[in-house]
């Protein structure tokens, strides 16, 4: 008997919402467990074109799996190396900057502004900072567990995926809704991190280029970060520009500071309402109402792994709403409306 069936449309919609918070909460309980699996399948999925490549080109497919690996730990080994030569320089470099803020206070005092004599030391809580570099290291062991896992995982993924594609076409039939939707995912995700990257590319590289003519120190750092964080939808530039800001502050003044942030927006504007209307697709097209919501949401479900991950989980949310008759309205709600060719 199909008691669901029998219920009226509220009542209905009751229930699947309820179990929707259910699975939404047993998601977040489970994120230390979800966060690296979530990570190693994202990262298999764009790196799954590298290992056809390989394997069509007769490489055995367990030595493409490896080379695959190995070519991301590459990258990340000389990001991170790159940052910590770049904060420690950055670090090293702050006590250079007490005499323009004296300089500062002095121009201050010449409007009868007394601020009175300070370090930079006084802006910073050391006894926090302290607190938080313990904490970053004691968690540097369940970091390189994870990423242990992650690496370890997309390995697996890339060797598995031939054969689970094949189960999942068998059983689920080539040309059915489900597998059709599954497969245009993973094309869609693949199309997004390019698409993405480029747009990243064009910030950072515009960041980093103003801030060094400006004069702006360790311009290549800032430039770089924003790369990174522009990886997260409208907040994640914002949070880059905060740095060089206070520096050119320090440096040239509230004029210096104005330039920073009125090029940062200048650059964001041109990169995304530009150049990533033109590269991406119409499938990537999520409401910019979507977009920030999702931030939110998946970053209280899985904390920083769906920060970072919150559009591509929510494109495969979208394209799963729009592979069903009955929720492909909901799909249609979250795009933005517009059609590009």
């Amino acid at each position: 008997m199909n008691i669901a069936g029998n219920l009226p449309p509220p009542a209905r919609i009751a229930i699947v919402g309820a179990a929707v918070v259910i699975v939404l909460a047993g998601i977040r309980e489970a994120t230390p467990i979800l966060g690296p699996l979530l990570v190693a399948v994202f990262f298999a999925m764009i790196t799954a074109p590298a290992m056809v490549w390989l394997t069509r080109r007769g490489v055995p497919p367990l030595l493409a799996a490896a080379t695959v690996v190995v070519g991301l730990i590459g990258i990340f080994a000389g990001m991170i190396a790159f940052l910590g030569a770049a904060f420690t320089g950055f670090i090293r470099t702050l006590p250079q900057y007490q005499a323009s803020l004296e300089a500062r206070a002095a121009v201050l005092a010449d409007y009868g502004i007394d601020i009175g004599r300070f370090t930079i030391w006084d802006y910073i809580d050391q006894g926090f900072v302290l607190q938080q570099a313990t904490g970053i290291a004691r968690e540097i062991g369940s970091i390189a567990v994870d990423a242990f896992l992650v690496f370890v995982g997309i390995g697996f993924l890339l060797l598995e995926g031939p054969r689970l594609a094949a189960v999942l076409a068998r059983y689920l039939g080539a040309e059915s809704a489900p597998y059709r939707h599954l497969s245009q995912s993973g094309k869609i995700l693949i199309d997004y991190v390019v698409v993405r990257t480029k747009v990243n590319l064009i910030t950072g590289a515009g960041t980093g280029l103003f801030l060094a003519v400006l004069g702006v120190d360790f311009a290549v750092l800032w430039g770089f970060i924003a790369f990174v964080l522009s990886y997260v939808p409208y907040i994640g530039l914002v949070v880059a520009a905060i740095p060089p800001t206070l520096l050119a502050l320090i440096e040239f003044g509230p004029a210096g500071a104005v330039a920073v942030i009125a090029a940062v927006a200048l650059i964001d504007a041109a990169a995304e309402n530009l150049f990533l209307p033109r590269m991406a697709g119409r499938d990537l097209n999520l409401s910019p109402f979507v977009v920030l919501f999702s931030v939110v949401f998946w970053g209280f479900i899985l904390g920083a792994v769906g920060i970072f991950l919150a559009i591509p989980l929510t494109i495969a949310v979208k394209l799963f709403l729009e592979s069903w008759k009955e929720t492909r309205w909901i799909g249609e709600m979250m795009g933005s409306g517009e059609r590009q060719e």
